[in-house]
């Protein structure tokens, strides 16, 4: 395998690592995590589960909804979701508990500790963006149902995360009698995260590519 194309993989599997890292962090700052994980968080809360857990199940799910969606048009290559959802799903429960001892007090360092997690988290998604391996489960969705209903992918994207957190908010009054994991930091996390990918994109877009262009 030629040099570019494993450094393709080890930023891909990097940006994973990232991104669940980011997302412990959100849980951690205790204000609402990202719609990504918010739903599967709340589900872990009421089962008891760890967090991977339950985002591997979710995987599962999302990827058979995806085939569902498309049937022929989903592409071989996206059954790949399975190894990606399941390092995803260890990574979480692995940086949660390397971050085990965060333990921010008083609502200043909460918030501050969340803003870092969006950063965290879109340094990530640039760098599975930049990469183009798969997509991970939940943006399949995503992509699937963009493809159905042939709009484009920002513009799908707002809505399915906005029932996600619906859904959560529903399923963590329903059975904790609160609001788990669905607080003012899921609305940041959803407004803030795309806009730093973006910013980020200006100054590391051509450093990064540089890695594994052909």
């Amino acid at each position: 395998m030629e040099l570019k194309k494993i450094n393709r993989y080890v930023l891909y599997l990097l940006s994973l690592f990232i991104i669940s890292l980011g997302a412990s962090l959100s849980i951690k700052a205790n204000l609402g995590t990202s719609p990504l994980i918010c739903l599967p968080y709340v589900c872990s809360l009421i089962s008891n589960l760890s967090v991977g857990v339950v985002i591997f199940i979710f995987t599962v799910f999302y990827i058979v909804i995806q085939i569902l969606l498309l049937g022929k048009g989903f592409e071989k290559r996206q059954y790949l979701q399975f190894i990606i959802g399941s390092i995803f799903s260890f990574f979480i429960d692995f940086t949660l508990m390397l971050v085990n001892f965060v333990n921010p007090s008083g609502y200043l360092n909460q918030f501050l500790l969340l803003l870092f997690s969006c950063l965290v988290v879109a340094i990530g998604v640039l760098l599975e963006i930049q990469t183009e391996v798969v997509y991970l489960p939940a943006d399949g969705v995503i992509v699937a149902i963009s493809q159905v209903l042939k709009k484009e992918f920002p513009k799908v994207k707002p809505f399915v995360d906005t029932s996600m957190v619906i859904m959560a908010v529903i399923l963590s009054v329903v059975f904790l009698g609160y609001l788990g994991g669905v607080r003012e930091g899921t609305i940041i996390s959803a407004l803030i995260i795309g806009p730093i990918v973006k910013i980020l994109q200006k100054y590391f877009d051509s450093p990064i590519s540089r890695l594994f262009e052909k």
